[in-house]
Protein backbone atom coordinates (compact mmCIF):
# COMPACT_ATOMS: atom_id res chain seq x y z
CA UNK A 1 0.00 0.00 0.00
CA UNK A 2 1.54 3.30 -1.14
CA UNK A 3 1.38 6.84 1.09
CA UNK A 4 1.62 5.74 4.34
CA UNK A 5 4.60 7.39 4.87
CA UNK A 6 2.77 10.79 3.74
CA UNK A 7 1.23 12.55 6.95
CA UNK A 8 -0.95 14.32 4.18
CA UNK A 9 -2.42 10.52 2.97
CA UNK A 10 -3.01 9.09 6.29
CA UNK A 11 -4.93 11.87 7.30
CA UNK A 12 -7.17 11.56 4.44
CA UNK A 13 -7.16 8.15 5.11
CA UNK A 14 -8.43 8.85 8.20
CA UNK A 15 -11.38 10.96 7.49
CA UNK A 16 -12.21 8.31 5.09
CA UNK A 17 -12.63 6.23 8.32
CA UNK A 18 -14.88 8.47 9.79
CA UNK A 19 -16.55 9.21 6.74
CA UNK A 20 -17.65 5.45 6.29
CA UNK A 21 -18.71 5.48 10.35
CA UNK A 22 -20.89 8.94 10.05
CA UNK A 23 -22.41 7.30 6.42
CA UNK A 24 -23.60 4.03 8.37
CA UNK A 25 -27.29 3.64 9.12
CA UNK A 26 -28.81 2.97 12.85
CA UNK A 27 -29.02 -0.90 11.49
CA UNK A 28 -25.20 -0.92 10.22
CA UNK A 29 -23.97 0.57 13.32
CA UNK A 30 -26.13 -2.04 15.39
CA UNK A 31 -24.73 -4.98 12.93
CA UNK A 32 -21.28 -3.66 13.60
CA UNK A 33 -21.55 -3.36 17.42
CA UNK A 34 -22.89 -7.24 17.85
CA UNK A 35 -20.60 -8.47 15.36
CA UNK A 36 -17.52 -9.63 16.79
CA UNK A 37 -19.69 -10.65 19.96
CA UNK A 38 -21.70 -13.08 17.51
CA UNK A 39 -18.45 -14.20 16.02
CA UNK A 40 -16.86 -14.54 19.24
CA UNK A 41 -20.03 -16.75 20.17
CA UNK A 42 -19.51 -18.90 17.52
CA UNK A 43 -16.06 -19.61 18.53
CA UNK A 44 -16.98 -20.13 21.98
CA UNK A 45 -19.46 -22.78 20.32
CA UNK A 46 -16.83 -24.91 18.96
CA UNK A 47 -14.87 -24.59 21.66
CA UNK A 48 -17.21 -26.29 23.92
CA UNK A 49 -18.57 -28.88 20.69
CA UNK A 50 -14.36 -29.95 19.97
CA UNK A 51 -13.07 -29.65 23.13
CA UNK A 52 -10.27 -26.53 21.59
CA UNK A 53 -9.74 -23.79 23.47
CA UNK A 54 -11.86 -20.62 22.31
CA UNK A 55 -8.40 -19.05 21.24
CA UNK A 56 -7.88 -22.28 19.34
CA UNK A 57 -11.55 -22.16 17.43
CA UNK A 58 -11.00 -18.22 16.79
CA UNK A 59 -7.35 -19.14 15.74
CA UNK A 60 -9.26 -21.71 13.01
CA UNK A 61 -11.61 -19.84 12.16
CA UNK A 62 -9.22 -17.12 11.33
CA UNK A 63 -7.22 -18.67 9.54
CA UNK A 64 -9.75 -19.50 7.38
CA UNK A 65 -11.03 -16.65 6.55
CA UNK A 66 -9.22 -14.80 3.68
CA UNK A 67 -11.00 -14.59 0.06
CA UNK A 68 -14.15 -15.91 2.38
CA UNK A 69 -17.80 -15.44 2.86
CA UNK A 70 -18.25 -15.54 6.54
CA UNK A 71 -20.88 -18.16 6.45
CA UNK A 72 -18.83 -20.28 4.37
CA UNK A 73 -16.11 -19.60 6.69
CA UNK A 74 -17.98 -20.52 9.91
CA UNK A 75 -18.56 -23.98 7.65
CA UNK A 76 -15.01 -24.58 7.25
CA UNK A 77 -14.04 -23.89 10.11
CA UNK A 78 -16.24 -26.68 11.63
CA UNK A 79 -15.37 -29.57 8.87
CA UNK A 80 -11.91 -28.51 9.62
CA UNK A 81 -12.14 -29.51 13.42
CA UNK A 82 -14.52 -32.73 12.88
CA UNK A 83 -11.31 -33.98 10.44
CA UNK A 84 -8.36 -32.92 12.72
CA UNK A 85 -10.99 -34.68 15.99
CA UNK A 86 -11.95 -37.87 13.51
CA UNK A 87 -7.85 -38.21 11.91
CA UNK A 88 -9.14 -37.03 8.38
CA UNK A 89 -6.77 -35.80 6.53
CA UNK A 90 -6.24 -32.23 4.99
CA UNK A 91 -6.32 -33.32 1.56
CA UNK A 92 -9.42 -34.89 1.45
CA UNK A 93 -11.25 -31.40 3.27
CA UNK A 94 -12.85 -29.14 0.48
CA UNK A 95 -12.55 -25.42 2.05
CA UNK A 96 -13.41 -22.15 0.46
CA UNK A 97 -10.00 -20.36 0.34
CA UNK A 98 -6.03 -20.69 -0.01
CA UNK A 99 -4.89 -24.34 0.34
CA UNK A 100 -2.05 -22.76 2.45
CA UNK A 101 -4.99 -21.38 4.96
CA UNK A 102 -6.48 -24.44 5.41
CA UNK A 103 -3.47 -26.57 6.33
CA UNK A 104 -2.52 -23.02 8.60
CA UNK A 105 -5.87 -24.22 9.85
CA UNK A 106 -5.10 -27.90 10.44
CA UNK A 107 -1.93 -26.77 12.12
CA UNK A 108 -3.84 -24.26 14.75
CA UNK A 109 -6.40 -27.28 15.24
CA UNK A 110 -3.46 -29.80 16.29
CA UNK A 111 -2.71 -27.05 18.66
CA UNK A 112 0.44 -24.48 16.92
CA UNK A 113 -0.88 -21.21 17.87
CA UNK A 114 2.33 -19.51 16.58
CA UNK A 115 1.59 -19.97 12.96
CA UNK A 116 -1.05 -17.11 13.77
CA UNK A 117 1.40 -14.75 14.37
CA UNK A 118 3.07 -14.47 10.81
CA UNK A 119 -0.16 -12.99 9.03
CA UNK A 120 -0.74 -9.25 10.89
CA UNK A 121 -4.45 -9.53 9.45
CA UNK A 122 -5.34 -12.91 10.81
CA UNK A 123 -3.32 -12.55 13.97
CA UNK A 124 -5.87 -9.37 14.71
CA UNK A 125 -8.69 -11.33 13.07
CA UNK A 126 -8.04 -14.08 15.73
CA UNK A 127 -8.07 -11.60 18.48
CA UNK A 128 -10.70 -9.84 17.81
CA UNK A 129 -13.12 -13.58 17.18
CA UNK A 130 -11.68 -14.84 20.30
CA UNK A 131 -11.50 -11.91 22.78
CA UNK A 132 -12.96 -9.19 21.20
CA UNK A 133 -9.72 -7.54 21.99
CA UNK A 134 -10.27 -3.93 20.99
CA UNK A 135 -6.44 -3.65 21.19
CA UNK A 136 -6.26 -5.20 17.50
CA UNK A 137 -8.30 -4.38 14.35
CA UNK A 138 -8.95 -6.59 11.47
CA UNK A 139 -7.42 -4.56 8.24
CA UNK A 140 -8.79 -6.43 5.12
CA UNK A 141 -9.82 -5.35 1.65
CA UNK A 142 -13.23 -3.95 3.03
CA UNK A 143 -11.03 -1.63 5.25
CA UNK A 144 -8.44 -0.75 2.49
CA UNK A 145 -11.04 0.50 0.23
CA UNK A 146 -12.64 2.33 2.99
CA UNK A 147 -8.94 4.08 4.12
CA UNK A 148 -8.44 4.65 0.37
CA UNK A 149 -12.09 6.56 -0.64
CA UNK A 150 -14.87 8.06 0.62
CA UNK A 151 -17.19 7.14 -2.54
CA UNK A 152 -20.30 5.55 -2.19
CA UNK A 153 -18.98 3.07 -5.03
CA UNK A 154 -15.40 2.19 -3.99
CA UNK A 155 -12.96 0.62 -6.24
CA UNK A 156 -11.93 -2.57 -5.82
CA UNK A 157 -8.51 -2.84 -4.32
CA UNK A 158 -6.05 -5.63 -4.52
CA UNK A 159 -3.24 -4.16 -2.63
CA UNK A 160 -2.14 -5.67 0.68
CA UNK A 161 0.29 -4.03 2.98
CA UNK A 162 3.59 -5.06 5.22
CA UNK A 163 3.49 -5.61 8.76
CA UNK A 164 4.85 -2.09 9.54
CA UNK A 165 1.83 -0.68 7.07
CA UNK A 166 -0.64 -2.65 8.85
CA UNK A 167 0.64 -1.36 12.34
CA UNK A 168 0.24 1.93 10.92
CA UNK A 169 -3.29 1.56 9.29
CA UNK A 170 -4.11 -0.17 13.19
CA UNK A 171 -3.36 2.50 14.65
CA UNK A 172 -4.74 4.93 12.47
CA UNK A 173 -8.10 3.37 13.04
CA UNK A 174 -7.92 2.84 16.95
CA UNK A 175 -7.24 6.75 16.61
CA UNK A 176 -10.75 7.09 14.67
CA UNK A 177 -12.25 4.99 17.25
CA UNK A 178 -11.11 7.02 20.30
CA UNK A 179 -12.25 10.03 18.44
CA UNK A 180 -15.80 8.39 18.27
CA UNK A 181 -15.78 6.87 21.48
CA UNK A 182 -15.94 3.22 20.23
CA UNK A 183 -13.92 0.24 20.19
CA UNK A 184 -11.67 -0.10 17.11
CA UNK A 185 -13.04 -3.74 16.36
CA UNK A 186 -16.77 -2.03 16.48
CA UNK A 187 -15.52 0.43 14.56
CA UNK A 188 -14.16 -1.84 11.84
CA UNK A 189 -16.56 -4.02 11.82
CA UNK A 190 -19.32 -1.08 11.48
CA UNK A 191 -17.13 0.29 8.39
CA UNK A 192 -17.49 -3.11 7.16
CA UNK A 193 -20.59 -3.95 6.81
CA UNK A 194 -21.34 -0.27 5.73
CA UNK A 195 -19.03 -0.41 2.77
CA UNK A 196 -19.86 -4.03 1.76
CA UNK A 197 -23.93 -3.14 1.80
CA UNK A 198 -22.75 0.24 -0.82
CA UNK A 199 -20.72 -2.41 -2.06
CA UNK A 200 -22.81 -4.89 -3.21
Amino acid sequence: MKNLSCPRARKQMRANLRKWWHEATDAERMDGSVWYAEAQAFAQALSKEFNVSRECAAGVVSALSPNNKWERNKRDARAVLVAVRDRVCADDVKVCTYNANKLKAFEIAKGNRKILQKSPKTYAFARNVGEQDSSFVTIDKWHLRACQTASKKPKACKETCTPAQYRALMADCLSVARELDVDGHVLQATIWVTIRNRWM
